[in-house]
């Protein structure tokens, strides 16, 4: 029988919005529809092949574990009913009966979604050349607003293989930049070529992804294996808390799915909870939390100022609120007589918090004009989490991601640690984050490799995220190291890198242009290469100014979806499978590199060791579960010869716990949990039992609230002169609340007496899924602003109003609300952007449109304490997102 997917492509009469109709299960057909043209009509449907859609079986077909890759931190069980190509229906996890020991994996409605974004209207179809692009750039200022043409594959591989060939003979590996984040499979291919100025970014995880280790903090990072949730307890420990502090953390949005279920059942057991931060969100509501007010980047001066309170107010007899045993006994640098060794300074936490250096006392009087917060509701946390109470001090990232956010990781650990809330049931400070969040502790199931040879990329030029642009702008940048990470031992000296950019290779995992701080610079640097290319399956903005754009297909179109593990769950694992084949002339990136190197005459065994297949196999197999006893990992899958056969792959027989053919059938293994089974975790318990033989990652093995290592790292950056110490100090941000004014003594406030923050939101994950209509729908992208500033400014819900920054300008329809702090604006993160030529401003409503390329010592992007102004607009008046056309190129 000819699929509906091929029917349709071959009806002119099938409207987009017809074929939906025609389709009962309003499917993927949405985008089969789009094949005919760009049509926003509702039409009639007379066509045969709509006829048959329309006909279709909603319980007939095949259910396919789809992938849900996108990076929301959430990682649920999506399935599929897919019936003659096209996929009908989708579910989410019933492999089991739901329960609180075995939750369901259920999926939220971005993933529930993604039918209509892997078959949307506005798939890239073919390999398109930008019109007025010629080697040696062309006209490279019509980058983002040129006509597209379609071009032939075997153009479009020439076109990229020259263009790399003649850069790195001409002008090397200094010539190129990889723009993103060094992950996607092109990478390799350029890491052949001789490497490329490689950038990194503190992206999510803000100064969180400073080497915290020498803090005494594990890594919270990213990838198979993170162990960024080994600083909080797990799910059935939540229970056990009298209170619960919510930092900056709204899973409800940010990581949809099961994560809030996990807090719900500590509150249904009677935990109460406490959001800190600059707007009640969903979250917060959902949980009724006291809401304790904090402005965007001002956290480091609240928490000195409950720091000093507890300090102050502390009575061993009647108020006892410091643990001085656990300070004494598993910290250094709190007070003089705890000081490190290798201490360069004569000073300490404790005296600074009373004065004792600069003269100012850190009271509640003096943190509250800055933080916002009243002096009652300081005083009222510091005795909250006292050393008697049953604390979780649970954070996100959104208070690391601020200019000036340095000390933030130490200052909260140095909270919970004046409470001794570390080691011990009901009692934690740590991260919840993606999807750990309220449920800390190693993986239980890891994801194996793909077994591929490293390439390294030997060039070793690393450009940090807020400096990118301006490097292919001027040509120069400062060089400290491959990340924020390091060691002990620190980073090499920076350097000054001497650069001549002349070709970006957008990394295919990624979306620098869009992500990264300052869009109109980057903007600049596009139009001033000779050579931009991208893989993608949607016009996004890496390919909207891109001068070739190879389509990409989707992970629901290959084999291999190992990408979705880079935020593996603690207790499951999602393995997908492939839904449908390559719709249209889409490739895989895998396919379209091995082409690139063929036409440059390079052996694609040099880039692969093998091919996808074969990475996908491995990635299987070689997944580990922790063994029942959880004392280590044993073989998750088992392998038998007629497997490896059917496979069509090398590999050994090997035993495990799961089939891989009912692994794939079910498309996820989860670990069946239950009250005080042995995968039960308490964070630091091991070290807090016996610090001695279980040393923390610091240099001294314990909680340093003064460290050494830290304090010099941040005093030798070159990118800000900000005197950040080695215990946690208030400064002054180069950009951040104090600079709202233009005199702060006497509260004049400047041109930008506003503050914004962008936080994650429904309608996307980061920057995925902004196109999908269904979520534009549901999620307007407003910018969300207090009752008290919209009066001031004659502002309404609906109106159109103006948001600028000194790098730049934004439209974006109001939505007055009171759950917002006065003085803060919220921007959700990732909305694509959409510039007016004319006047230079962003009706897509894109943060990093406001967020330009400034940052603090450690080099952080720090999105969220930007100065900012707005006003109603009197203009023509924006249309809701949903209405506006997609972007479909129709380049017949």
């Amino acid at each position: 029988m000819t699929s509906y997917l091929e029917k349709a492509r071959r009806s002119p009469q099938v409207s987009r919005r017809g074929f939906v109709k025609a389709s009962a299960a309003a499917t993927a057909a949405l985008a089969v529809a789009g094949l005919a043209g760009c049509s926003n009509k509702v039409e009639p449907v007379e066509d045969s092949a709509a006829d048959g859609v329309q006909q279709a079986s909603l319980t007939e077909g095949t259910w396919i574990p789809a992938a849900c890759w996108h990076n929301c931190g959430g990682r649920c069980l999506n399935k599929v009913l897919v019936k003659d190509g096209v996929v009908v229906r989708q579910k989410t996890d019933d492999t089991h009966e739901d329960s609180v020991e075995f939750p369901q994996i259920r999926a939220c409605l971005r993933g529930r979604s993604q039918q209509q974004h892997v078959f949307g209207a506005d798939r890239i179809k073919y390999p398109l050349k930008r019109k007025h692009w010629e080697p040696g750039g062309g006209q490279k200022e019509l980058r983002g607003i040129d006509e597209w043409e379609r071009i032939s594959w075997d153009e479009a591989i020439g076109y990229v293989a020259d263009e790399l060939k003649k850069v790195y003979e001409t002008y090397g590996p200094t010539g190129v930049l990889i723009a993103g984040y060094g992950t996607g499979q092109n990478v390799r291919l350029i890491s052949y070529l001789g490497g490329a100025v490689a950038e990194w970014d503190s992206a999510s995880h803000g100064t969180y992804l400073l080497n915290v280790g020498s803090l005494g903090l594990p890594h919270m990072g990213v990838g198979p294996g993170a162990v960024m949730c080994t600083s909080a307890n797990d799910r059935f420990d939540l229970k056990n808390s009298e209170t619960i502090v919510l930092y900056g953390c709204n899973p409800a949005w940010a990581s949809a799915g099961n994560r809030c279920k996990n807090f719900l059942e500590a509150k249904e057991a009677g935990t109460e909870f406490v959001y800190v931060g600059p707007s009640y969100n969903p979250s917060a509501s959902l949980l009724e939390a006291r809401w304790i007010r904090v402005r965007p980047g001002t956290d480091v001066s609240f928490l000195l100022a409950v720091a000093y309170t507890m300090v102050t107010q502390d009575d061993p007899q009647s108020n006892p609120l410091v643990d001085w045993d656990f300070i004494e006994k598993y910290t250094v640098g709190f007070t003089a007589d705890t000081m490190p060794e290798e201490a360069s300074l004569d000073e300490n936490l404790h005296d600074y918090l009373l004065g004792a250096y600069d003269g100012v006392p850190k009271t509640p009087e003096w943190a509250s004009p800055i933080c916002g917060t009243p002096v009652e509701d300081i005083e009222w946390f510091a005795q909250l989490v006292g050393k008697e109470h049953k604390v979780a001090l649970l954070h996100s990232f959104a208070a690391a991601r601020n200019k000036g956010a340095e000390d933030f990781p130490q200052m909260l650990m140095t909270i919970g640690a004046l409470g001794g809330h570390m080691g011990k049931s009901g009692h934690a400070c740590g991260s919840a984050f993606g999807p750990t969040a309220g449920d800390g502790g190693p993986s239980l199931v890891m994801p194996g490799q793909a077994g591929l040879t490293p390439i390294p990329n030997t060039l070793g030029y690393f450009v940090a995220g807020p400096d990118t642009w301006n490097a292919v702008l001027t040509g120069r940048f400062f060089d400290t190291g491959h990340n924020m990470m390091g060691s002990e031992q620190g980073f090499p000296p920076p350097v000054e890198r001497e650069v001549d950019i002349h070709l970006i290779c957008h990394d295919d995992s990624g979306a620098a242009l869009q992500s990264r701080m300052n869009i109109p610079g980057g903007i600049e640097a596009h139009r001033k290469v000779d050579f931009v290319f991208t893989q993608a399956y949607t016009m996004t903005t890496n390919a909207k100014y891109a001068d070739i754009i190879l389509p990409a297909c989707t992970q629901w179109e290959k084999k291999a979806s190992y990408f979705q593990m880079i935020y593996p769950g603690r207790d499951f694992e999602v393995f997908p499978s492939k839904v449908v084949d390559p719709l249209y002339e889409s490739k895989s990136d895998y396919d379209i590199i091995v082409a690139i190197a063929e036409r440059m005459g390079i052996d694609p065994k040099a880039i692969f060791d093998f091919d996808e297949t074969q990475q996908w196999f491995n990635v299987i197999v070689g997944s580990t579960v922790m063994k029942e006893d959880g004392t280590g990992y044993e073989p998750l899958v088992t392998v038998t010869q007629d497997d490896i056969d059917e496979w069509g792959v090398q590999g050994q027989p090997q035993e495990g716990r799961i089939g891989i053919k009912e692994l794939l059938d079910k498309g996820i293994y989860q670990v069946e949990r239950h009250e005080g089974d042995p995968y039960t975790f308490i964070a630091y318990k091991s070290f807090v039992d016996d610090p001695a033989a279980n040393p923390l990652p610091s240099h001294s093995g314990k909680f340093e609230i003064y460290c050494q290592w830290k304090g010099d790292w941040l005093a030798a950056s070159p990118r800000g002169d900000t005197p950040f110490k080695p215990y946690p100090t208030y400064q002054v941000p180069i950009e951040g609340y104090e600079t709202t004014f233009d005199d702060w003594d006497n509260q004049v406030k400047g041109d930008y007496p506003y503050l914004f923050f962008t936080p994650h939101y429904l309608r996307r994950a980061h920057t995925t899924l902004d196109n999908v209509p269904w979520l534009r729908e549901a999620f307007e992208n407003p910018v969300f602003i207090s009752a008290q500033d919209a009066k001031e400014k004659g502002v309404v819900t609906g109106d159109t109003v103006l948001v600028q920054s000194r790098y730049g300008k934004v439209l974006r329809i109001a939505s007055v609300t009171e759950t917002l702090m006065p003085g803060v604006l919220a921007l959700p993160h990732g909305s694509w952007v959409d510039i007016d030529q004319e006047t230079g401003c962003d009706k897509g409503g894109a943060d990093n449109v406001l967020c330009g390329p400034v940052t603090s010592n450690s080099g952080v992007s720090g999105y969220n304490n930007y100065n900012i102004n707005f006003e109603k607009y009197d203009a023509e008046q924006l249309l809701p997102d949903v209405e506006w056309p997609q972007r479909i190129v129709d380049a017949e």
